[in-house]
């Protein structure tokens, strides 16, 4: 670019034609234009765009996540209600035995315990001890009983791989939102792309249990992620972030690349115009005489 500018300056100085290699130039800008928008927006973008995708990972773990768990509560419906039926007659029985106006095991306790071991299909062991014993022991014997029945079962498994998907997902937003509140760890481009890799590889593998358990398009679908951001330094990726995503900084950078390749060049054609210098010729190896 540089001995183009130095020829067409030395055209325009001299008043010869300049068009081709003025058409030149602006093939060779183009070339020039990419690269330079690409290693200028890389570089002042690169917070940014890593910020942008791991705050698109958070909120596509939050989405799968709320539907691995909608799948995995309708797998096997019967048994869901009856868990939620149990536990919610649990905690009534809990309450009504501590009652302090009608501690211990009264009609409407009993009542509760029969309801209980009829959808158990067990009967509970009978207790005895204060009501904040008694309160404790039938809890956990139901527990027990609840976690036999409903646990070796298609919705024992389900919760089995819920309660998996919860503790991954809690761990990886976890790690989001430290490195969210943390701008220089999203500077160094190598911690940000492994945090981002960990999240992305997260959110398969919760997408992917869920789908090979239910194995019904119907309920769930999932489609795996990936980290975009892995192209991050690649011309096409940067044109297509800035000009998508970052329309004003684009426009911006883009006006800056162009200055600097075209500055020199109009200030040529602006301020030498055809007839308002003489003509210039270069002495080359002029000889000096002494």
């Amino acid at each position: 670019m540089g001995f183009l500018t130095h020829q067409i300056g030395y055209k325009r100085l001299n008043q010869r034609p300049i068009f081709l290699l003025i058409l030149f130039y602006f093939i060779c800008f183009i070339f020039s234009f990419a690269g330079n928008f690409n290693a200028v927006y890389t570089n002042y973008q690169t917070e940014q765009l890593y910020r942008d995708e791991i705050t698109a990972h958070k909120q596509q773990l939050l989405d799968v996540l709320a539907a691995s768990n909608k799948a995995l509560d309708n797998f096997a419906p019967d048994d869901h209600r009856q868990a939620v039926r149990v536990e919610s007659l649990t905690q009534q029985l809990v309450s009504q035995i501590t009652d302090s106006a009608r501690p211990g095991l009264g009609n409407q306790a009993r009542d509760l315990i029969r309801q209980i071991e009829a959808i158990l299909g067990e009967k509970l062991t009978e207790f005895a001890g204060s009501p904040q014993e008694l309160a404790q022991k039938y809890s956990e014997n139901i527990t027990a009983i609840a976690q036999k029945k409903f646990g070796e079962s298609d919705y024992g498994r389900a919760q089995a791989i819920k309660v998996r998907n919860t503790q991954l997902a809690n761990e990886l937003d976890g790690l989001m939102e430290e490195a969210l509140f943390d701008p220089e760890a999203l500077k160094e481009r190598g911690s940000a792309h492994v945090l981002n890799l960990q999240v992305v590889n997260g959110i398969n593998q919760i997408g992917t249990d869920t789908q090979e358990f239910v194995n019904d398009p119907e309920r769930f679908s999932f489609e795996k992620t990936h980290v975009k951001t892995q192209e991050l330094g690649k011309i096409a990726f940067s044109f297509k972030s800035g000009f998508t995503q970052h329309i004003f900084v684009a426009l911006m950078l883009s006006l800056f690349c162009i200055f600097v390749d075209w500055a020199m060049i109009v200030f040529l054609l602006v301020h030498y115009g055809r007839g308002e210098v003489e003509p210039y010729q270069p002495n080359i190896n002029k000889a000096i005489d002494l």
